[in-house]
C-alpha cells in the first residue's frame, strides 16, 4: 500500500507512519486524536487525569475503552500498570502525526506545492512580528543547507 493511496474520510483522519518498509495505518477519529492530544501534554497519564483534563465530561468508562482501542489495536498509546491504574504514554509524537497530516494535505489539497500551502496557511493566519522572523531565521537555514 503506498502514501499515494491515502484518502480523507468524513469524521475521520487516515494516518500513515512509513518505518522502513512498513506502513502502518492509523485511523483516528477526532475524538481520538483529543484523547492523543491530551496524553501528548501531559506525557503521562491515568484513565481519570485524562478525564479530568478533558474540556467536556465524558463517561470514564468511554475514556478507558477508547485508550485502550488506543493501545491494543491502533497502537499510538503505551501502557504500563502502577499499582491499580493503567498509566498510558504515546507511542507517536505530535511531530510525526502532524508532518504526515501537513504532507497530505500539501499532496491532496496543494497537488503536492509547499508554497501554495504555505501561502494558504499565512493568508488564514495573522501573523506576528516574531512568526514573521521565525519563518526568515528558517528559510536562511534551508537556504544554508543547500
Amino acid at each position: 500500500m503506498g502514501l499515494e493511496t491515502l484518502r480523507f474520510c468524513f469524521g475521520k483522519i487516515l494516518i500513515f507512519i512509513c518505518t522502513g518498509l512498513i506502513v502502518k495505518d492509523y485511523r483516528l477519529t477526532p475524538y481520538e486524536l483529543e484523547l492523543l492530544d491530551v496524553i501528548w501534554n501531559l506525557e503521562e497519564a491515568s484513565v481519570q487525569e485524562v478525564c479530568d483534563a478533558l474540556p467536556r465530561d465524558l463517561a470514564y468508562t468511554t475514556v478507558m475503552t477508547t485508550l485502550s482501542l488506543l493501545v491494543q489495536k491502533k497502537k499510538v498509546l503505551e501502557r504500563v500498570k502502577r499499582g491499580r491504574a493503567y498509566i498510558y504514554k504515546p507511542a507517536i509524537t505530535r511531530e510525526e502525526v502532524s508532518r504526515f497530516m501537513l504532507g497530505q494535505i500539501k499532496q491532496v489539497l496543494h497537488q503536492d506545492s509547499l508554497p501554495s500551502l504555505m501561502l494558504n496557511l499565512l493568508e488564514n493566519e495573522e501573523i506576528s512580528e516574531d512568526d514573521i522572523n521565525a519563518l526568515k531565521v528558517a528559510i536562511r537555514k534551508l537556504e544554508d543547507q543547500q
